[in-house]
């Protein structure tokens, strides 16, 4: 069934409750268990920022039935990217946001207050930088791309990335032309010569290689991890934690589920799959360079920093008053994940 929300999206409304594989579940765990779990059911909207790999730990505890088992009757809602997702958090349309980092830093940045309920999974290498073979650029060398056009979406962790590309390759913010695309328009704009290379996941990687016929590079990243990690975040607001403080606990149960799904199954890719239009082999090896692991730790907030830092500096946002670190550190909200697992908190 789909709906509309107040800004016009088509919204897909899952229901978690109904199905074989829920009620598989119930009968397996005894009458008094499903009992319970038909007890504590409530009903909650997840906002997605597009459908990749990047929200493979909720994905998997949707598609697995994890959220349901944890007392959810889930309704998701699916935007082109998580800064659009989060949006529709802050707008009162969802109670749950997947997002990554960025988004995060440049809403703080501008006054709001998206809270951080789940730091889920982080990687280095998945953002990548893709060139046309045939450009005159060479991957093994990253300060080749001086001068050339390199598209991202401005705002996002793919900017970033570029950004801590850049500075990585040892060129300066000017010395490329940034272009701002939407993801669905980065490959075609690359096979078309409009640009000279983009700025995405490697997903996105694999399509233009595709839509290419093989006429497309990866510039590489030996050693990138000491410049750029991107982080997978669960948000939500205030008003979800002040009144839904079932909401926050079944959340952090369902994810701490498919973590563990993740960890002990190899054929976990397979239930995610369709979700993504990805087959499991491709969505194994992209997620290698991934760290699924549910915790809060000081580089966490050193990155948020960072990112912040590099923002301001770049002239997209304003320097907000006190101090940086105080302010992301004030967002996080660990105390129900330290509750259940408190090895996993360890922020100074």
């Amino acid at each position: 069934m789909t709906v509309s929300d107040p800004f016009g999206i088509r919204l897909n409304r899952r229901r978690l409750l109904t199905g074989a594989a829920v009620t598989a579940g119930m009968l397996a765990a005894g009458p008094l268990c499903a009992g319970r779990a038909q007890a504590a059911a409530a009903k909650a909207t997840l906002a997605y920022g597009s459908t990749g790999y990047t929200w493979a730990v909720p994905f998997v505890a949707e598609a697995a039935g994890i959220w349901a088992e944890a007392g959810f009757d889930l309704s998701t809602m699916e935007f082109e990217s998580g800064r659009d997702s989060m949006q529709a958090l802050l707008a009162g349309s969802a109670d749950f946001s997947a997002s990554t980092d960025t988004p995060v830093v440049f809403a703080v940045l501008q006054g709001l207050r998206p809270l951080i309920l789940v730091n889920y999974s982080r990687y280095s290498r998945d953002m990548k930088i893709v060139v046309r073979k045939d450009g005159g650029i060479d991957p093994a060398k990253p300060a080749s791309l001086k001068g050339r056009r390199i598209a991202t979406r401005v705002g996002t962790s793919g900017q970033y990335m570029l950004a801590k590309y850049l500075e990585f390759a040892g060129l300066a913010p000017g010395d490329v032309e940034v272009v701002d695309l939407t993801p669905n328009n980065m490959t075609s704009a690359l096979v078309r010569g409009d640009i000279d290379g983009f700025a995405w996941s490697s997903q996105s990687a694999v399509v233009a290689e595709r839509q290419s016929g093989g006429k497309t590079a990866v510039m590489t990243q030996d050693g990138l991890e000491k410049y750029f990690q991107s982080h997978q975040l669960l948000l939500t607001t205030e008003k979800v934690v002040k009144e839904k403080p079932e909401l926050v606990a079944g959340a952090i149960r369902a994810l701490q589920g498919a973590e563990r799904r993740i960890l002990a199954d190899g054929g976990w890719a397979d239930l995610i799959s369709r979700r993504i239009h990805t087959p499991p082999k491709e969505i194994l090896e992209a997620t290698s360079e991934f760290t699924f692991k549910i915790a809060f730790d000081d580089r966490f907030v050193d990155d948020l920093v960072a990112e912040a830092e590099w923002a301001i500096a770049a002239g997209l946002a304003k320097r907000p008053a006190g101090d940086l670190r105080a302010l992301f550190r004030g967002l996080i909200v660990d105390s129900p994940l330290k509750a259940v697992a408190p090895d996993r908190v360890t922020l100074s």
